[in-house]
Formats: C-alpha cells, sequence, structure tokens
C-alpha cells in the first residue's frame, strides 16, 4: 500500500473540569497520595498519546464496532481484531494475524500552560452507617489547563478522508464524554481548540518542499469536517 502523504490535526486540549490520568507511586508512605497523576521523567505532567487515541477509539467502538452485521456482540468485548472494518483501518487491528497499518499516530501532549494540581479527597458512605469509608487521596490537573496535542493520518487513497472524518467524531464524542479516571464522579471534561490542520503530500518527503498545502486555522471542533473537505488527496 503506497503512501500518498501526511495529514496534520494539531491544537489544544483544555481541562474544564480537573483531570486524572493515574501515573505510579514513587513511595508507600503512611498517609500519601493514593493516586498521582503521571508525569515523564523530568517530573511534567503529559497527557500520554495511548490515552487519548485508546479513549476515542473505546467511544468509536461503543458506536460502530462491537457488533457483528447481525448486531451480536463481537471480539468478546476487546478492541476489534477484524482487520476490514473503518475502526480496524483508523486505528489497526487489535491482532499480529492481521497486517492491515494503521492511519493515525497520536502524540504524547505536552502541558503548554503554567497549571498546578490538586487532591481531591474520596471516600464510600457506608449506606446504613452513613460513615465514610476507605478514604483516598487522588490528585488532579485543575481545570484551565492546555495540552498540545498532535494527530497524524497516514493517506493511503482519496478514500481514507472518510476516515478522518470518522476520527473527528470521536473527538466530538470524547468532549461530550471523559477522558482519564474517575469521569463518572466529574473529572475528564476536555475541550479541543485553537486547531490547525495541514497535509504534506509525498513529494514533500521527496525534497518537494512547496508541496505542502497551505495551513487551516479551525476555531472550533465543529469546523473540523468542512475545513476537512478542502483538502484533496492525491
Amino acid at each position: 500500500m503506497e503512501l500518498m502523504g501526511k495529514f496534520f490535526i494539531t491544537g489544544g486540549i483544555k481541562t474544564i473540569t480537573g483531570l486524572h490520568i493515574g501515573g505510579q507511586r514513587e513511595t508507600l508512605d503512611i498517609g500519601g497520595l493514593d493516586n498521582p497523576v503521571i508525569r515523564d521523567g523530568r517530573k511534567r505532567i503529559y497527557i500520554p498519546g495511548s490515552s487519548l487515541k485508546g479513549k476515542i477509539r473505546s467511544l468509536l467502538e461503543r458506536k460502530y464496532g462491537t457488533k457483528d452485521e447481525e448486531g451480536k456482540a463481537k471480539n468478546d468485548g476487546k478492541p476489534c481484531a477484524c482487520g476490514t472494518c473503518t475502526i480496524c483501518k483508523i486505528f489497526g487491528p487489535h491482532s499480529d494475524k492481521v497486517k492491515e497499518p494503521a492511519r493515525v499516530i497520536v502524540r504524547d501532549c505536552d502541558l503548554l500552560n503554567e497549571t498546578k494540581t490538586e487532591i481531591k479527597s474520596e471516600n464510600i458512605i457506608d449506606r446504613v452507617s452513613g460513615k465514610a469509608l476507605h478514604p483516598r487521596s487522588t490528585e488532579r490537573v485543575t481545570s484551565g489547563s492546555v495540552f498540545k496535542f498532535e494527530i497524524i493520518f497516514n493517506i493511503y487513497k482519496e478514500e481514507d478522508k472518510e476516515l478522518i472524518k470518522r476520527f473527528i467524531e470521536g473527538m466530538k464524542l470524547l468532549e461530550d464524554d471523559y477522558l482519564g479516571g474517575s469521569g463518572s464522579r466529574g473529572y475528564g471534561k476536555v475541550k479541543f481548540e485553537k486547531m490547525s490542520l495541514f497535509y504534506k503530500p509525498k513529494e514533500y518527503y521527496e525534497g518537494d518542499e512547496d508541496k505542502k498545502m497551505e495551513k487551516r486555522d479551525i476555531p472550533d471542533i465543529a469546523d473540523l469536517e468542512t475545513k476537512l473537505n478542502e483538502f484533496e488527496f492525491s
């Protein structure tokens, strides 16, 4: 399958509520933090590309990819492995035996602005006594934090534009769902903002930098698909 070019979606992910994507505790101090946020080797907070990609895939599979043509659950609730459906073409099949190439690459998302974390204390309430049980503390990135994201699509044919549209649908679903953990408790509401689109055909990588197509700036996710239709992949 010959590569035609690469299509880019870049921008910011803004936290509307506190966000928790878990890391590992470095110590087991008594009274220490139970659930820290993930940090890189330089102690910087970030959103792993695997977390963003996995959540969008999960949301799309819940809508499209977890049932066969007869409406029966397939693959025992695991990520799809058929290699032929839209989900497999976008993200790659969840199988080493199927060789359909994944179209999408999702980079780790670095923090753009100065931010703080907060400690959210939680517990379980005994329904009979009304007492708080099993207290735990969770670290969250505060609302208003902005992370830089970059999503890349490998384009093999003109029809791959429809796969990008499906991924954009997953981004919209994510805005009305949650990213990270404890979403049912109010965590993880995010918004994509200040986005840009651009396309690099294969000639660009062969040394013809004039082939880089004009960049489009997108203020809101609702305009993504409209601007996408302005690009021709050939």
